[in-house]
């Protein structure tokens, strides 16, 4: 979601309707995942945010990350960038976990951005067998209770994307995907959220419940000056410190193995700061093209499962 800028008993599952293959063209991938896991290094599946894609969220950023140490990595594009049902993008997403798992031969991480860090829950959630699949889930900025935000705009403007309506605090969608166990065992989740948050508000409401599987943490939790906002989440270096050090240790991340020396720095190594500027704005363009074609619904679409 990059608008706006410019464990208890758990239910009986549902059996959806078996998921239609995901276009080609929305999964895009990078080296071999098979060798990359051999080499211990997990393949990743990077999810974008509403508004967004694979390419302005992650290829300046996180896939450069991944590239430079072996990593192999798909990022998925969601329908209507990010800003239909999430429901039907939750579909993508099992399709591409599946593909991944299936290549790699072994788990995987997931990582995600804003809703790209909430939609994963709905896919383990509704299609049970992608729980087996998934080792690390590193979420950054993610609306898993929703913001308030979309609350007021919503109400403000009568009308919103179906990924606005889904996502509001309290709406029919989330009151589904966190009813019940909100997180599964044998999966790790590291939660990384900031304190200048203007989209998730209040930010706390990307955390979820506390378990032995569960890392909540803001990045000012590791650095205590950082000023990093929403959008920023996907290059932020304290993120990338939080988030990097989840995908390579086992269990979700942990602040007493995580060095200070580079707090202060504003960028994740992978980014390169001549380009920067060029590349952000170029994300934010892409939000606000994305915002200003979407179809804007009159409420929150009906939900697909009980």
């Amino acid at each position: 979601m990059l608008a706006a800028a410019l464990l208890a008993v758990p239910s009986a599952p549902v059996n959806p309707a078996p998921v239609d293959p995901a276009p080609p063209a929305t999964l895009h991938c990078t080296g071999n995942p098979a060798a990359s896991a051999r080499a211990g290094r997990t393949p990743v599946l990077l999810i974008h945010g509403t508004t967004s894609n694979s390419r302005a969220n992650f290829s300046w950023n996180w896939d450069r990350a991944f590239d430079a140490e072996g990593r192999a990595h798909c990022d998925v594009d969601l329908p209507d960038s990010g800003n239909g049902d999430i429901q039907v993008a939750a579909e993508h997403v099992v399709h591409a976990i599946r593909h991944l798992h299936r290549l790699a031969g072994t788990r995987i991480d997931l990582l995600g951005h804003s809703q790209g860090g909430m939609i994963g829950r709905w896919a383990m959630k509704y299609y049970p067998d992608t729980r087996a699949m998934v080792d690390d889930y590193v979420s950054l900025a993610a609306s898993n209770h929703g913001t308030k935000e979309f609350d007021v705009q919503c109400a403000a403007q009568t009308v919103c994307s179906a990924a606005y309506w889904q996502q509001r605090a309290g709406s029919a969608f989330l009151t589904a995907l966190n009813d019940g166990p909100q997180t599964w065992p044998g999966v790790s989740y590291t939660q990384i959220y900031t304190r200048y948050d203007e989209i998730i508000l209040p930010y706390g409401l990307s955390a979820l419940p506390a378990a032995p599987n569960v890392t909540n943490v803001a990045v000012q939790d590791l650095c205590p000056l950082e000023t990093v906002e929403h959008f920023g989440m996907a290059y932020d270096n304290a993120a990338w410190l939080l988030g990097i050090d989840a995908i390579r240790h086992p269990g979700p991340a942990r602040l007493s193995r995580i060095s200070r020396a580079t707090c202060g720095w504003p960028l994740m190594p992978a980014v390169d700061p001549l380009r920067f500027p060029a590349n952000s704005a170029a994300a934010l363009a892409q939000s606000v093209k994305s915002m200003l074609t979407t179809p804007q619904l009159p409420a929150e679409p009906p939900l697909r499962h009980p």
